[in-house]
């Protein structure tokens, strides 16, 4: 079922894993993995170009006009920007509505990508205020006011967005059927959103892959939580048309909380330490936002788990370039 979704090829697939022989050998651990998606795009990379070569596909059915896309985040999206600049390229016009988030290089260096790359930019101060607006605008176009606009919601998080991931766990499993690497025990990675471990857990499901996904929560408990997971898994197996699956509750959730620190964007010692580390050992960038907080995460709850002898991979979701 999966393979009659239609989508729009933006990124560089496979994306590379290595092994993290150097940060292996620091921490302790006996099997350290990183799955580069990093690279996944040739106008920057990161998570949300496996999300968007969907969205994009559905917002430009055959024989359509383009429409003008519209999508939402904080200031230093990474989705924001990606939407932006994977937009223009694909011939969208797109719209961004923003709200502030804590400023940081990493953020300020995204603010301005979209800003070059969007045809509008909105700006709220709040969250709250800007899924309000969100629901106005598409309020708006439902009763057909203005011109005809596709919606992309917060991170590109949707189960169509998932089936992304769905498929990059197929291309994990061939990799590991490669011998490049090991049957991990645990996948790692910053849960913001929650479509992209709503889509590797799927595919974890659908490929009989024994991995467990732990999620290290980056974003506020109203938006990144084991509901909010585990709906969207269940819905995103349900687009694709998966039978014979467990189902799956906010019991079978693994969301760590430990580092998420006083807020969204907001840098944690741990989490710049992780960032540091990374750098120094194996010349790979990492950011406080996300990344940063997921590999102290993963190193926090492998050494309280006592995981260290296993196989561990990073799912590397950073969004620079372009």
């Amino acid at each position: 079922m999966i393979e009659s979704i239609p989508y729009l090829s933006l990124g560089n697939f496979p994306t590379p894993v290595q092994r993290l022989s150097n940060l292996e050998r620091a921490l302790g651990f006996e099997s350290l993995w990183i799955k580069r998606d990093d690279l996944s795009g040739p106008l920057g990379g990161g998570n949300k170009i496996r999300k968007l070569e969907y969205m994009f596909a559905a917002a430009h059915p055959d024989g359509e006009k383009k429409k003008t896309l519209f999508t939402i985040g904080p200031t230093g999206s990474n989705h924001a920007r990606a939407t932006a600049v994977y937009g223009k390229a694909s011939g969208f016009r797109v719209e961004c509505l923003l709200f502030k988030q804590p400023p940081t290089e990493y953020s300020e260096a995204n603010y301005r990508t979209i800003c070059e790359h969007a045809a509008q930019v909105y700006e709220v101060k709040r969250m709250h205020t800007m899924f309000i607006r969100y629901a106005y605008e598409q309020m708006k176009t439902s009763l057909g006011v203005g011109e005809e606009r596709y919606f992309i919601p917060a991170g590109g998080s949707s189960p169509l967005g998932s089936v992304g991931y769905v498929k990059a766990v197929s291309e994990l499993k061939s990799q590991i059927e490669a011998g490049i690497l090991p049957e991990p025990r645990f996948i790692f990675l910053p849960v913001g959103t929650c479509g992209t471990m709503a889509g590797l857990m799927a595919g974890v499901q659908l490929t009989g892959l024994k991995t467990k996904v732990v999620g290290i929560r980056v974003a506020d408990q109203i938006v990144a939580n084991p509901l909010a997971i585990s709906r969207m898994v269940r819905r995103t197996l349900h687009l694709i048309g998966a039978t014979n699956v467990q189902d799956i509750h906010a019991s079978d959730i693994e969301l760590w909380q430990g580092d998420f620190g006083e807020g969204y964007a907001i840098p944690t010692k741990a989490g710049t330490d992780a960032v540091e580390m990374m750098a120094e050992h194996e010349d790979i960038t990492l950011e406080n936002t996300y990344t940063g907080k997921a590999l102290a995460g993963l190193i926090h709850y492998v050494k309280a788990r006592r995981h260290k002898e296993e196989p561990i991979l990073f799912w590397h979701t950073y969004g620079g370039g372009a």
